[in-house]
């Protein structure tokens, strides 16, 4: 996925200032695509200079001045030509760190690889424990978007998210295991 698609799919929700859209983004993408502020406003820009989206200035009185971005319609079609060819094979590369870094232990400090596997497995019981209370939102968070079944696939995406975090959590506990196996 690249950013500029993620934000072009939660702008056919409806039209946010880059506030919300990075509230939303946190809310829902988050745990599968990770993104700072400034890049999702880096990325807005290049959006709207592609004409991807529209964008208007709201004056406020007693508030800063805010910008809301709406999907264009070449916007949609950018999202949808996105959506509609895609390459399994080229989904399928990956960049792992953490797997980089375990891969290279035997060159680093043992003690400092079991201290970070160990971290590895907190960090991702902490997004397990984050994501039940999302499920748990849904059904609210679908009213919202006016767009029946679109749950469906949200819950698909955080089949993803469980189905990866406990798997991430095994792995580190097995090659902890096997650590320990060779000390």
């Amino acid at each position: 996925m690249s950013l500029k698609h993620g934000i072009l799919g939660l702008l056919t929700y409806g039209s946010m200032t880059g506030y919300e859209l990075m509230k939303v983004f946190n809310e829902s993408l988050n745990f599968f695509w990770n993104a700072q502020t400034s890049q999702i406003y880096r990325e807005l820009d290049k959006i709207e200079k592609n004409q991807w989206v529209s964008s208007e200035y709201v004056i406020q009185k007693d508030k800063p001045n805010k910008k809301i971005f709406t999907i264009s319609d070449s916007g949609k079609e950018e999202l949808q030509q996105w959506l509609d060819n895609h390459s399994p094979e080229k989904l399928f590369k990956c960049r792992d760190e953490m797997t980089m870094r375990v891969f290279f232990g035997s060159e680093g400090n043992i003690d400092r690889l079991k201290q970070e596997l160990q971290e590895y497995i907190r960090l991702n019981e902490l997004f397990l424990s984050r994501l039940k209370p999302m499920e748990n939102e849904l059904n609210n968070r679908e009213k919202l978007t006016n767009k029946p079944g679109e749950k469906l696939y949200w819950i698909m995406g955080m089949k993803r998210g469980y189905l990866n975090a406990e798997s991430n959590i095994k792995w580190a506990v097995e090659c902890l295991e096997m650590l320990d196996d060779i000390e």
